[in-house]
Protein backbone atom coordinates (compact mmCIF):
# COMPACT_ATOMS: atom_id res chain seq x y z
CA UNK A 1 0.00 0.00 0.00
CA UNK A 2 1.23 3.23 -0.94
CA UNK A 3 1.53 6.53 1.19
CA UNK A 4 -1.18 8.48 0.55
CA UNK A 5 -3.48 5.92 0.99
CA UNK A 6 -1.70 5.65 4.16
CA UNK A 7 -2.32 8.96 5.17
CA UNK A 8 -5.60 9.09 3.65
CA UNK A 9 -7.06 6.11 5.66
CA UNK A 10 -4.91 7.66 9.07
CA UNK A 11 -6.53 11.01 8.59
CA UNK A 12 -9.86 9.36 7.84
CA UNK A 13 -9.43 7.28 11.12
CA UNK A 14 -8.95 10.47 13.30
CA UNK A 15 -11.84 12.42 11.70
CA UNK A 16 -14.22 10.08 12.21
CA UNK A 17 -13.17 9.48 15.76
CA UNK A 18 -13.37 12.87 16.27
CA UNK A 19 -16.65 13.84 15.08
CA UNK A 20 -18.11 10.97 17.34
CA UNK A 21 -16.86 12.58 20.09
CA UNK A 22 -18.09 15.99 19.20
CA UNK A 23 -21.45 14.72 18.50
CA UNK A 24 -21.55 12.50 21.64
CA UNK A 25 -21.40 15.55 23.60
CA UNK A 26 -23.44 17.61 21.55
CA UNK A 27 -26.69 17.61 23.77
CA UNK A 28 -24.60 18.22 27.31
CA UNK A 29 -23.04 20.94 25.01
CA UNK A 30 -25.46 23.06 23.79
CA UNK A 31 -28.07 22.48 26.71
CA UNK A 32 -24.90 23.99 29.50
CA UNK A 33 -24.62 26.61 27.13
CA UNK A 34 -28.91 27.68 27.06
CA UNK A 35 -29.43 26.75 30.65
CA UNK A 36 -26.83 29.57 31.10
CA UNK A 37 -27.95 31.67 28.60
CA UNK A 38 -31.84 31.24 30.20
CA UNK A 39 -30.40 32.08 33.59
CA UNK A 40 -28.52 35.55 32.23
CA UNK A 41 -31.82 36.25 30.65
CA UNK A 42 -34.44 35.55 32.99
CA UNK A 43 -32.76 36.27 35.83
CA UNK A 44 -30.38 39.16 36.56
CA UNK A 45 -27.53 38.69 39.45
CA UNK A 46 -29.47 41.44 41.22
CA UNK A 47 -33.02 41.74 41.92
CA UNK A 48 -35.57 43.11 43.91
CA UNK A 49 -38.83 41.97 46.08
CA UNK A 50 -42.06 42.46 44.46
CA UNK A 51 -44.52 41.41 46.82
CA UNK A 52 -43.99 40.65 50.65
CA UNK A 53 -43.01 37.16 51.25
CA UNK A 54 -40.81 34.40 54.00
CA UNK A 55 -37.29 33.38 53.16
CA UNK A 56 -36.88 29.09 53.22
CA UNK A 57 -34.86 26.68 54.99
CA UNK A 58 -34.87 24.62 51.68
CA UNK A 59 -36.92 24.67 49.22
CA UNK A 60 -41.01 24.65 50.09
CA UNK A 61 -39.47 23.90 53.22
CA UNK A 62 -39.62 26.11 56.88
CA UNK A 63 -39.89 29.81 57.16
CA UNK A 64 -36.91 32.09 58.36
CA UNK A 65 -37.22 36.22 57.97
CA UNK A 66 -40.06 37.89 55.73
CA UNK A 67 -38.68 40.58 53.00
CA UNK A 68 -40.58 43.68 52.30
CA UNK A 69 -41.46 45.09 48.63
CA UNK A 70 -38.30 46.38 47.50
CA UNK A 71 -35.90 44.44 49.77
CA UNK A 72 -32.69 44.41 47.24
CA UNK A 73 -31.26 41.11 46.61
CA UNK A 74 -28.46 38.79 44.91
CA UNK A 75 -29.52 35.59 43.54
CA UNK A 76 -26.87 32.71 44.33
CA UNK A 77 -28.77 29.43 43.22
CA UNK A 78 -31.08 28.58 40.55
CA UNK A 79 -33.71 25.56 41.21
CA UNK A 80 -36.69 25.41 39.07
CA UNK A 81 -39.56 27.70 40.25
CA UNK A 82 -37.38 29.07 43.00
CA UNK A 83 -33.92 30.78 43.49
CA UNK A 84 -31.41 30.92 46.64
CA UNK A 85 -30.87 34.37 47.46
CA UNK A 86 -28.96 37.20 50.48
CA UNK A 87 -29.38 40.51 51.19
CA UNK A 88 -27.91 43.57 52.50
CA UNK A 89 -28.13 41.71 55.98
CA UNK A 90 -25.28 39.07 55.93
CA UNK A 91 -27.74 36.21 57.88
CA UNK A 92 -31.10 36.52 55.06
CA UNK A 93 -30.16 33.92 52.81
CA UNK A 94 -32.76 31.13 51.65
CA UNK A 95 -35.00 30.32 49.20
CA UNK A 96 -37.73 31.96 47.65
CA UNK A 97 -40.31 31.50 45.16
CA UNK A 98 -39.23 33.04 41.60
CA UNK A 99 -42.59 34.82 40.81
CA UNK A 100 -41.79 37.65 43.97
CA UNK A 101 -38.92 38.66 42.07
CA UNK A 102 -38.43 42.03 40.10
CA UNK A 103 -36.09 43.91 38.22
CA UNK A 104 -37.92 46.82 39.16
CA UNK A 105 -36.43 49.19 41.94
CA UNK A 106 -39.33 50.59 43.56
CA UNK A 107 -40.09 54.62 45.00
CA UNK A 108 -39.73 55.20 48.40
CA UNK A 109 -43.88 55.73 47.89
CA UNK A 110 -44.05 51.90 46.92
CA UNK A 111 -41.62 50.93 49.94
CA UNK A 112 -43.39 52.56 52.16
CA UNK A 113 -46.56 50.35 52.77
CA UNK A 114 -48.42 52.56 55.01
CA UNK A 115 -48.75 55.68 52.77
CA UNK A 116 -51.20 53.40 50.93
CA UNK A 117 -53.81 53.75 53.33
CA UNK A 118 -53.31 57.91 54.53
CA UNK A 119 -55.96 59.48 53.00
CA UNK A 120 -54.36 63.28 53.56
CA UNK A 121 -51.00 63.24 51.85
CA UNK A 122 -49.96 66.44 51.91
CA UNK A 123 -47.95 68.40 48.85
CA UNK A 124 -45.29 70.53 48.48
CA UNK A 125 -45.35 73.82 46.05
CA UNK A 126 -45.46 71.94 42.25
CA UNK A 127 -48.59 69.98 43.65
CA UNK A 128 -46.02 66.77 44.36
CA UNK A 129 -47.04 64.86 46.85
CA UNK A 130 -44.30 64.43 50.00
CA UNK A 131 -44.89 60.39 50.34
CA UNK A 132 -41.12 59.78 51.14
CA UNK A 133 -40.17 57.69 54.06
CA UNK A 134 -38.38 60.31 55.26
CA UNK A 135 -40.43 63.26 55.02
CA UNK A 136 -43.66 61.08 57.04
CA UNK A 137 -41.18 60.44 59.83
CA UNK A 138 -40.44 64.20 60.48
CA UNK A 139 -44.59 64.14 60.72
CA UNK A 140 -44.74 61.27 62.80
CA UNK A 141 -44.67 63.98 66.35
CA UNK A 142 -47.53 65.95 64.93
CA UNK A 143 -50.20 64.39 63.39
CA UNK A 144 -51.28 61.28 65.43
CA UNK A 145 -53.04 59.16 63.01
CA UNK A 146 -50.02 59.26 60.86
CA UNK A 147 -48.13 58.10 64.07
CA UNK A 148 -50.15 55.17 64.86
CA UNK A 149 -49.63 53.87 61.32
CA UNK A 150 -46.40 54.80 61.24
CA UNK A 151 -46.28 52.56 64.42
CA UNK A 152 -47.26 49.30 62.54
CA UNK A 153 -44.19 49.14 60.79
CA UNK A 154 -43.44 47.66 57.33
CA UNK A 155 -47.17 46.53 56.63
CA UNK A 156 -47.76 45.60 52.94
CA UNK A 157 -51.01 47.18 51.23
CA UNK A 158 -50.26 46.60 48.13
CA UNK A 159 -52.79 43.83 47.00
CA UNK A 160 -52.06 40.57 45.99
CA UNK A 161 -52.96 37.82 43.57
CA UNK A 162 -56.57 35.95 45.37
CA UNK A 163 -58.41 34.21 43.41
CA UNK A 164 -61.72 32.18 43.17
CA UNK A 165 -61.16 28.76 42.41
CA UNK A 166 -63.31 26.86 39.69
CA UNK A 167 -62.31 23.75 41.58
CA UNK A 168 -63.58 25.04 45.32
CA UNK A 169 -66.03 27.25 44.15
CA UNK A 170 -67.57 29.74 47.44
CA UNK A 171 -70.94 31.67 47.56
CA UNK A 172 -72.07 33.52 50.48
CA UNK A 173 -71.11 30.93 53.26
CA UNK A 174 -74.19 31.02 56.26
CA UNK A 175 -71.89 29.00 59.25
CA UNK A 176 -72.05 27.42 62.26
CA UNK A 177 -69.32 26.20 65.07
CA UNK A 178 -69.24 23.13 65.67
CA UNK A 179 -66.44 22.17 68.77
CA UNK A 180 -65.10 19.15 68.74
CA UNK A 181 -67.24 17.76 71.38
CA UNK A 182 -69.86 18.81 68.99
CA UNK A 183 -68.61 16.24 66.64
CA UNK A 184 -70.31 13.29 68.36
CA UNK A 185 -73.82 15.03 66.78
CA UNK A 186 -72.51 15.73 63.41
CA UNK A 187 -76.26 14.10 62.23
CA UNK A 188 -77.90 17.06 64.26
CA UNK A 189 -76.25 19.75 62.73
CA UNK A 190 -76.31 18.30 58.97
CA UNK A 191 -80.44 17.81 59.81
CA UNK A 192 -80.08 21.74 60.92
CA UNK A 193 -78.44 22.71 57.53
CA UNK A 194 -81.66 20.90 55.70
CA UNK A 195 -83.79 22.85 58.18
CA UNK A 196 -82.71 25.97 58.05
CA UNK A 197 -80.20 28.59 55.90
CA UNK A 198 -77.46 27.39 57.07
CA UNK A 199 -75.07 26.06 54.57
CA UNK A 200 -71.32 25.72 56.41
CA UNK A 201 -69.52 24.87 58.96
CA UNK A 202 -66.40 26.28 61.29
CA UNK A 203 -64.66 22.56 62.57
CA UNK A 204 -61.85 22.97 64.94
CA UNK A 205 -58.90 21.50 63.41
CA UNK A 206 -57.06 22.62 66.25
CA UNK A 207 -58.70 23.81 69.43
CA UNK A 208 -56.62 25.73 72.01
CA UNK A 209 -56.04 23.27 74.27
CA UNK A 210 -54.03 21.51 71.16
CA UNK A 211 -56.07 18.80 70.17
CA UNK A 212 -56.51 17.82 66.92
CA UNK A 213 -59.46 16.57 64.68
CA UNK A 214 -57.99 14.46 62.80
CA UNK A 215 -54.72 12.08 62.72
CA UNK A 216 -51.93 14.34 61.84
CA UNK A 217 -48.44 12.77 60.90
CA UNK A 218 -47.47 16.46 61.23
CA UNK A 219 -49.03 17.36 65.09
CA UNK A 220 -47.65 13.49 66.26
CA UNK A 221 -44.36 14.46 65.16
CA UNK A 222 -44.18 17.63 66.85
CA UNK A 223 -46.11 17.24 69.98
CA UNK A 224 -44.79 13.88 70.87
CA UNK A 225 -46.52 12.48 74.30
CA UNK A 226 -48.73 15.63 74.49
CA UNK A 227 -50.39 14.28 71.09
CA UNK A 228 -53.68 12.91 72.00
CA UNK A 229 -55.82 10.61 69.65
CA UNK A 230 -57.90 12.02 67.08
CA UNK A 231 -61.56 13.29 67.69
CA UNK A 232 -62.53 12.09 64.46
CA UNK A 233 -61.02 8.04 63.42
CA UNK A 234 -62.06 7.82 59.82
CA UNK A 235 -61.86 11.75 58.63
CA UNK A 236 -62.70 10.63 54.60
CA UNK A 237 -65.70 8.97 55.60
CA UNK A 238 -66.60 12.37 57.81
CA UNK A 239 -65.61 14.36 55.00
CA UNK A 240 -67.69 12.69 52.45
CA UNK A 241 -70.55 12.53 54.59
CA UNK A 242 -70.71 16.44 55.20
CA UNK A 243 -69.82 16.79 51.16
CA UNK A 244 -72.78 14.70 50.42
CA UNK A 245 -75.12 17.07 52.14
CA UNK A 246 -73.80 20.09 50.06
CA UNK A 247 -71.63 21.51 53.41
CA UNK A 248 -69.14 23.90 52.85
CA UNK A 249 -66.15 23.13 55.41
CA UNK A 250 -64.06 25.50 57.38
CA UNK A 251 -61.25 24.47 59.39
CA UNK A 252 -60.56 26.35 62.23
CA UNK A 253 -57.17 26.57 64.03
CA UNK A 254 -56.16 27.68 67.36
CA UNK A 255 -53.17 29.25 66.09
CA UNK A 256 -51.37 31.27 68.87
CA UNK A 257 -52.82 29.51 71.82
CA UNK A 258 -52.26 26.12 72.25
CA UNK A 259 -51.49 24.59 75.61
CA UNK A 260 -50.28 20.79 73.98
CA UNK A 261 -47.72 22.77 71.96
CA UNK A 262 -46.40 24.79 74.81
CA UNK A 263 -46.39 21.82 76.70
CA UNK A 264 -44.15 20.20 74.19
CA UNK A 265 -42.09 23.11 73.05
CA UNK A 266 -41.57 25.33 75.62
CA UNK A 267 -38.98 27.44 74.02
CA UNK A 268 -41.58 28.51 71.79
CA UNK A 269 -43.53 30.26 74.35
CA UNK A 270 -43.92 33.63 75.38
CA UNK A 271 -42.23 33.82 78.78
CA UNK A 272 -43.77 35.19 82.06
CA UNK A 273 -40.80 36.17 84.19
CA UNK A 274 -42.95 36.17 87.16
CA UNK A 275 -43.49 32.56 86.98
CA UNK A 276 -40.56 31.17 84.83
CA UNK A 277 -43.31 29.66 82.22
CA UNK A 278 -45.49 30.39 79.03
CA UNK A 279 -47.69 33.18 79.83
CA UNK A 280 -51.49 31.73 80.70
CA UNK A 281 -54.64 34.18 79.94
CA UNK A 282 -57.56 34.27 81.99
CA UNK A 283 -58.79 30.78 81.36
CA UNK A 284 -55.47 29.43 82.29
CA UNK A 285 -54.25 28.49 78.20
CA UNK A 286 -50.69 29.11 77.42
CA UNK A 287 -49.63 31.71 74.23
CA UNK A 288 -46.86 30.65 71.72
CA UNK A 289 -44.74 33.47 70.25
CA UNK A 290 -46.43 34.78 67.02
CA UNK A 291 -42.51 35.65 66.00
CA UNK A 292 -41.72 31.82 66.46
CA UNK A 293 -41.28 30.12 62.67
CA UNK A 294 -41.52 27.08 64.15
CA UNK A 295 -45.20 27.46 65.41
CA UNK A 296 -46.07 29.38 61.55
CA UNK A 297 -44.86 26.28 59.85
CA UNK A 298 -46.55 24.03 62.30
CA UNK A 299 -50.15 25.68 61.61
CA UNK A 300 -49.86 25.97 58.37
CA UNK A 301 -48.42 22.31 57.65
CA UNK A 302 -51.76 21.16 59.70
CA UNK A 303 -53.81 23.70 57.24
CA UNK A 304 -52.22 22.17 54.27
CA UNK A 305 -53.13 18.26 55.66
CA UNK A 306 -57.35 19.71 55.92
CA UNK A 307 -56.88 20.96 52.41
CA UNK A 308 -55.35 17.60 51.32
CA UNK A 309 -58.82 15.84 53.55
CA UNK A 310 -61.03 17.89 51.61
CA UNK A 311 -61.54 21.37 54.16
CA UNK A 312 -62.29 24.41 51.69
CA UNK A 313 -61.04 27.30 53.84
CA UNK A 314 -59.15 27.58 56.68
CA UNK A 315 -59.54 29.55 59.00
CA UNK A 316 -57.14 31.31 62.04
CA UNK A 317 -58.64 32.23 65.02
CA UNK A 318 -56.18 33.17 68.31
CA UNK A 319 -53.99 34.86 65.24
CA UNK A 320 -52.93 37.45 67.21
CA UNK A 321 -50.36 38.25 70.81
CA UNK A 322 -52.53 38.25 74.23
CA UNK A 323 -54.87 41.29 75.17
CA UNK A 324 -54.26 43.57 78.35
CA UNK A 325 -50.43 42.68 78.39
CA UNK A 326 -49.40 46.24 78.73
CA UNK A 327 -48.51 46.24 82.03
CA UNK A 328 -46.58 43.59 82.01
CA UNK A 329 -44.33 44.44 78.78
CA UNK A 330 -44.06 48.02 80.27
CA UNK A 331 -42.18 46.29 83.13
CA UNK A 332 -40.52 43.93 81.09
CA UNK A 333 -42.22 40.41 82.41
CA UNK A 334 -42.80 38.79 79.28
CA UNK A 335 -40.27 37.83 76.85
CA UNK A 336 -41.51 37.48 72.93
CA UNK A 337 -37.86 36.31 71.33
CA UNK A 338 -38.55 38.51 68.94
CA UNK A 339 -35.60 37.64 66.38
CA UNK A 340 -36.43 39.46 63.41
CA UNK A 341 -37.57 42.67 65.50
CA UNK A 342 -40.59 42.89 63.82
CA UNK A 343 -43.72 44.57 65.37
CA UNK A 344 -46.47 42.98 66.56
CA UNK A 345 -48.62 43.97 63.41
CA UNK A 346 -45.91 42.96 60.73
CA UNK A 347 -45.08 39.49 62.36
CA UNK A 348 -49.34 38.73 62.06
CA UNK A 349 -49.26 40.07 58.55
CA UNK A 350 -45.96 38.56 57.43
CA UNK A 351 -47.80 34.96 58.86
CA UNK A 352 -50.90 35.07 57.32
CA UNK A 353 -49.42 36.25 54.32
CA UNK A 354 -47.10 33.10 54.20
CA UNK A 355 -50.27 30.88 55.00
CA UNK A 356 -52.09 32.26 51.79
CA UNK A 357 -49.17 31.75 49.51
CA UNK A 358 -49.21 27.96 50.99
CA UNK A 359 -52.76 27.33 50.94
CA UNK A 360 -53.18 29.50 47.51
CA UNK A 361 -50.86 26.15 45.98
CA UNK A 362 -53.83 23.72 47.17
CA UNK A 363 -56.77 26.35 45.70
CA UNK A 364 -57.75 26.45 49.36
CA UNK A 365 -59.30 30.14 50.90
CA UNK A 366 -57.44 31.59 53.98
CA UNK A 367 -59.36 33.51 56.82
CA UNK A 368 -58.33 35.25 59.55
CA UNK A 369 -60.74 35.92 62.76
CA UNK A 370 -59.95 39.49 64.34
CA UNK A 371 -61.53 41.41 67.31
CA UNK A 372 -64.75 43.36 66.79
CA UNK A 373 -62.94 46.54 68.18
CA UNK A 374 -60.04 46.65 65.08
CA UNK A 375 -62.74 46.98 62.84
CA UNK A 376 -63.16 50.35 64.24
CA UNK A 377 -59.88 51.34 66.03
CA UNK A 378 -57.12 53.09 63.91
CA UNK A 379 -54.28 51.20 65.48
CA UNK A 380 -53.71 47.57 66.30
CA UNK A 381 -54.52 47.42 69.57
CA UNK A 382 -51.47 45.98 71.07
CA UNK A 383 -52.59 42.31 69.72
CA UNK A 384 -50.78 42.82 66.22
CA UNK A 385 -54.34 43.01 64.33
CA UNK A 386 -54.58 46.28 62.13
CA UNK A 387 -58.10 45.92 59.75
CA UNK A 388 -56.14 46.76 55.97
CA UNK A 389 -53.18 45.06 56.90
CA UNK A 390 -54.83 41.64 57.79
CA UNK A 391 -57.37 42.48 55.11
CA UNK A 392 -54.93 42.67 52.63
CA UNK A 393 -52.82 39.64 52.68
CA UNK A 394 -56.59 36.80 53.57
CA UNK A 395 -59.31 35.74 51.49
CA UNK A 396 -62.08 36.31 53.84
CA UNK A 397 -61.54 38.58 57.12
CA UNK A 398 -64.07 37.39 60.33
CA UNK A 399 -64.53 40.41 62.36
CA UNK A 400 -65.92 39.23 65.63
CA UNK A 401 -68.73 41.57 66.23
CA UNK A 402 -70.46 40.66 68.92
CA UNK A 403 -72.92 43.17 70.84
CA UNK A 404 -71.54 41.19 74.19
CA UNK A 405 -68.30 42.79 73.69
CA UNK A 406 -68.34 46.60 73.22
CA UNK A 407 -68.77 48.96 76.01
CA UNK A 408 -71.48 51.00 77.10
CA UNK A 409 -71.89 54.50 74.61
CA UNK A 410 -70.16 52.36 71.11
CA UNK A 411 -72.28 54.22 68.61
CA UNK A 412 -73.92 56.06 71.43
CA UNK A 413 -75.71 52.77 72.98
CA UNK A 414 -75.83 53.02 77.18
CA UNK A 415 -76.06 49.32 75.99
CA UNK A 416 -74.82 47.46 73.00
CA UNK A 417 -75.86 44.21 74.24
CA UNK A 418 -79.59 44.75 73.81
CA UNK A 419 -79.05 46.53 70.26
CA UNK A 420 -77.95 43.84 67.96
CA UNK A 421 -79.01 45.18 65.22
CA UNK A 422 -78.18 48.51 65.36
CA UNK A 423 -74.34 47.73 67.00
CA UNK A 424 -74.14 45.60 63.98
CA UNK A 425 -75.76 48.07 61.52
CA UNK A 426 -73.41 50.58 62.49
CA UNK A 427 -70.10 47.92 63.00
CA UNK A 428 -71.11 47.00 59.28
CA UNK A 429 -70.74 50.47 57.76
CA UNK A 430 -67.55 51.26 59.21
CA UNK A 431 -65.51 48.18 58.22
CA UNK A 432 -66.94 48.32 54.85
CA UNK A 433 -64.99 52.12 54.66
CA UNK A 434 -62.00 50.22 56.04
CA UNK A 435 -61.96 47.96 52.93
CA UNK A 436 -62.48 50.90 50.91
CA UNK A 437 -58.61 51.84 52.12
CA UNK A 438 -57.64 49.08 50.07
CA UNK A 439 -57.34 47.56 46.38
CA UNK A 440 -58.15 43.89 46.94
CA UNK A 441 -59.47 43.61 50.44
CA UNK A 442 -60.49 40.45 51.89
CA UNK A 443 -64.36 39.70 51.64
CA UNK A 444 -66.16 40.52 55.24
CA UNK A 445 -68.13 37.48 56.70
CA UNK A 446 -68.61 38.43 60.38
CA UNK A 447 -68.80 36.19 63.28
CA UNK A 448 -72.54 37.10 64.77
CA UNK A 449 -73.27 36.14 68.83
CA UNK A 450 -75.27 32.92 69.15
CA UNK A 451 -74.78 33.29 72.57
CA UNK A 452 -75.86 35.13 76.16
CA UNK A 453 -73.43 36.69 78.44
CA UNK A 454 -74.66 37.06 81.70
CA UNK A 455 -71.17 38.43 82.90
CA UNK A 456 -72.70 41.76 81.94
CA UNK A 457 -75.09 44.04 83.57
CA UNK A 458 -78.67 44.19 82.32
CA UNK A 459 -77.54 41.20 79.60
CA UNK A 460 -80.16 40.34 76.75
CA UNK A 461 -81.03 36.45 76.24
CA UNK A 462 -80.06 35.66 72.66
CA UNK A 463 -82.15 33.55 71.10
CA UNK A 464 -84.36 33.40 68.02
CA UNK A 465 -85.26 37.11 67.71
CA UNK A 466 -81.12 38.38 68.85
CA UNK A 467 -80.14 36.13 65.55
CA UNK A 468 -82.25 37.35 62.95
CA UNK A 469 -81.87 41.17 63.90
CA UNK A 470 -77.81 40.56 63.87
CA UNK A 471 -78.15 38.41 60.27
CA UNK A 472 -80.70 41.34 59.02
CA UNK A 473 -78.07 43.85 59.72
CA UNK A 474 -75.87 42.44 57.86
CA UNK A 475 -78.26 42.27 54.91
CA UNK A 476 -79.17 45.62 54.67
CA UNK A 477 -75.90 46.86 54.28
CA UNK A 478 -74.98 43.93 51.60
CA UNK A 479 -73.20 41.33 53.77
CA UNK A 480 -74.65 38.12 53.04
CA UNK A 481 -72.30 35.94 54.82
CA UNK A 482 -72.35 35.26 58.31
CA UNK A 483 -70.88 32.74 60.91
CA UNK A 484 -72.53 31.87 64.07
CA UNK A 485 -70.29 31.69 67.58
CA UNK A 486 -71.48 29.45 70.40
CA UNK A 487 -68.83 28.01 72.51
CA UNK A 488 -71.07 24.67 73.45
CA UNK A 489 -72.25 24.95 69.62
CA UNK A 490 -75.91 25.24 71.06
CA UNK A 491 -78.55 27.12 68.52
CA UNK A 492 -81.54 28.76 68.15
CA UNK A 493 -82.83 26.76 64.76
CA UNK A 494 -85.65 28.92 64.10
CA UNK A 495 -83.19 32.11 64.15
CA UNK A 496 -81.01 30.65 61.38
CA UNK A 497 -84.42 30.11 59.41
Amino acid sequence: MNMPKIKTIIFSTILIVALFFIFKNKDNFFSKKEITSKKEVALPSAMYISELTTLRESIDGKPKNSLIIGTSINILKVEKNWVYISTEKPDYKGWVEKKYLTEIKLKDKDIFQTIKVLTDIPVDKEGAENNNKNFIKKMVDTDFNIRELYQLGDVQFKSINKQFYKNNPKNDIRAVYISLNGMYHVDDYIDLAKQTNINAFVLDIKNDHGRILFESPTARKVLGDSYIRPRVKDMNLFIKKLKDNNIYLLGRISTFKDEAYAISNKNDTILDKRYNRAYRSSDKIPWLSPYNRNIWYYNVELAKEAADLGFNEILFDYVRFPDRVQNLEKNSKLIYNNTYSETKSEVIQRFLKYAHDELAKKEVYTAASVFGQIGISKDDENIGQHWESISNVVDFINPMAYPSHYKGGTYGLKNPDNNPFTLLNYYTKDVILRNDNLENPAIIETWIQGFSAPWIKNYRNYKTKELKEQIKALKVEGLNGYLVWNASSRYYWDGLK
